[in-house]
């Protein structure tokens, strides 16, 4: 429902009628019609609060995570700037009689419709429509609204003075009324994860709406797409649905301005997929960008095979493989404070991908069909697409992959070198640029599929480009050399070639695994298409076994007759 600012009319208040208040943790509904249960679900009333050190040290924690994942409302809402200090009066059918605005003190009502509602008094405006509470309490001195509604029970759990507005008297906010209140109003229903329909507690029910307000919140206010190729449009478009709904495509530069100057919104691009001038034609027209790529824990399957993606990212500040300039990521690493509970989250994330053998395609994938020799330091060396983004941006040293297996000799003269092709190169889709006089510095090709994680336990030390496998090294415990200058080089954790002098901060490595995977990408859900966790995302692809579509296994065709005309170095 679109928000209204505007000047109150001379109607009682008494007329407006508003239904009985819902519960204060609830789905989004453009969320709750893919869900398989309900979130919560009324019970008659919650047990008293026990009168023990744990019952008080759970009620405390159920409003910390409240405080921290800002949810509980319609915290989906709009965020209209008001009055530093002033007061929101949220009113009920016959709250008229039951407070009288004092003189000086600024007075928003807030309606859930537009009816002709006003009161005497100092009103300057009226607020109508799904608002964010959160974002309306970062601003007001005193709430007016019933007991039970979410407005004022999230501005009692904060300390903020609440008075009742069916009473006129004020609601107490000191600990004790607000640990009692927490546990009443959460304890109250019963939580259901809409992904499964099974019973879970508050604290799980908090930490889901945490996560869907993160993707809100990263795709809100985009209006129009553009350079999304056709047969991942749904799948973005799943992503990028908010509360104003799924923005819409654009075929030309033209349009896709055009469209988001209307709306005054942001335009989502696939950087590789729209012209080289677009983002200067964007900036001069005043129309922000959202750079939109795959996530750094993809899919089951390759791109190039058409399996869309479970994971993306959205970029407002720049990208993540773009070094010349500052990304969302990279100031994310750079300022964000991580707390003791989202490091605990990283390293239970890092060990169960580490333990699952999974990649950026999921898991699986053959050990290859070599032993290494015991005598030499083994070094694997990761290629790449020659045209990627990520390579023609990244590789400051330049030379591509063949500069890349130069150094790694150069550097590592009697080493092992095992150079392995980007999986795209040997599907028969891409070019790797490897010119053929390199070949001899390798002292093997793997010019067969295989996994990377098993890999990755047998070699000493990894070289590569801007590749993500070098991320995922990390990841176990590898020694990674960047030629380039990747997302994940420049904090301390990699011997780097290159240096980024914006990236003074040193990292640890789950402090670098809860910015890229927890707090960066965005994540659906595989079988309900809900936006979900990275831990619930690494559990569907641990356990997924690829299923490839007709489309699917037409493009392996085609891959493998491409390869068999050219090599995979090639």
């Amino acid at each position: 429902m679109a928000i209204t600012v505007s000047a109150p009319s001379t109607r009682a208040v008494a007329e407006f009628r508003c239904a009985a208040s819902p519960p204060l943790l609830r789905a989004p509904a453009i969320f709750a019609t893919r869900s398989r249960a309900p979130l919560a679900i009324r019970k008659d009333a919650a047990s008293p609060m026990p009168l023990t050190d744990t019952a008080r040290e759970r009620a405390d924690n159920l409003i910390r995570r409240l405080k921290n994942a800002r949810v509980g409302g319609s915290f989906w809402g709009g965020r209209p700037e008001l009055a530093k200090g002033c007061t929101v009066w949220e009113p009920r059918r016959g709250d008229a009689a039951a407070f009288c605005p004092a003189a000086g003190n600024p007075i928003f009502l807030w309606v859930d419709e537009d009816p002709a509602v006003g009161a005497s008094g100092h009103l300057p405006g009226l607020l109508t429509g799904e608002l964010d509470p959160w974002h309306l309490l970062d601003q007001v001195a005193q709430v007016v609204a019933p007991a039970d509604d979410a407005l004022a029970i999230i501005a009692r759990l904060l300390g903020i003075p609440v008075i009742d507005s069916v009473t006129g008297k004020p609601l107490a906010h000191d600990l004790r009324a607000r640990r009692s209140l927490a546990w009443q109003v959460l304890e109250a229903p019963t939580y259901r994860e809409p992904f499964t329909g099974s019973e879970i507690p508050p604290e799980a029910a908090i930490d889901l709406l945490g996560e869907w307000r993160r993707h809100l919140d990263t795709v809100g206010g985009i209006g129009v797409q553009f350079g999304m190729r056709g047969w991942k449009r749904s799948q973005i478009d799943r992503f990028l649905t908010g509360v104003s709904g799924v923005p819409r495509h654009a075929r030309t530069t033209r349009a896709a301005l055009e469209v988001a100057g209307t709306k005054q919104a942001a335009v989502a691009i696939w950087p590789s997929r729209v012209p080289l001038e677009f983002e200067a034609r964007a900036a001069a027209s005043g129309v922000p960008v959202a750079r939109v790529e795959d996530g750094f824990l993809r899919s089951p399957g390759l791109g190039v095979h058409l399996v869309p993606p479970q994971s993306i990212i959205v970029d407002r500040e720049g990208i993540h493989y773009d070094p010349a300039r500052p990304s969302d990521l990279e100031r994310l690493l750079a300022e964000h404070r991580f707390p003791p509970e989202l490091l605990c989250r990283a390293v239970a994330l890092r060990m169960t991908i580490v333990s699952a053998g999974l990649g950026k395609y999921g898991s699986g994938g053959k050990p290859p069909a070599i032993v290494l020799p015991p005598d030499r330091r083994s070094i694997l060396v990761i290629g790449q697409v020659a045209d990627d983004r990520s390579v023609l941006m990244g590789d400051v040293a330049g030379g591509g992959n063949a500069g890349l297996l130069e150094r790694a000799r150069a550097h590592a003269p009697d080493a092992f070198l095992l150079y392995k092709p980007h999986p795209d190169v040997l599907s028969g889709h891409r070019r790797a640029g490897l010119r053929r006089e390199t070949h001899h510095l390798a002292d093997h090709i793997l010019n067969r599929p295989c996994g990377l994680a098993p890999l990755l336990k047998v070699v000493d030390e990894v070289h590569v480009l801007t590749s993500l496998a070098g991320f995922e090294a990390l990841l176990r415990g590898c020694d990674v050399m960047c030629h380039g200058a990747p997302f994940y080089a420049g904090w301390g954790l990699t011997h780097d070639l290159v240096s980024v002098p914006r990236r003074k901060r040193r990292l640890t490595l789950d402090q670098l695994v809860a910015g890229a995977l927890l707090l960066y990408p965005l994540y659906l859900d595989p079988d309900t298409g809900l936006p979900c966790s990275a831990e619930r995302l690494v559990a569907r692809l641990a356990g997924a076994t690829p299923r490839p579509s007709l489309v699917n296994r037409l493009r392996l065709f085609e891959g493998l007759i491409r390869r068999a005309l050219r090599p995979a170095t090639a």
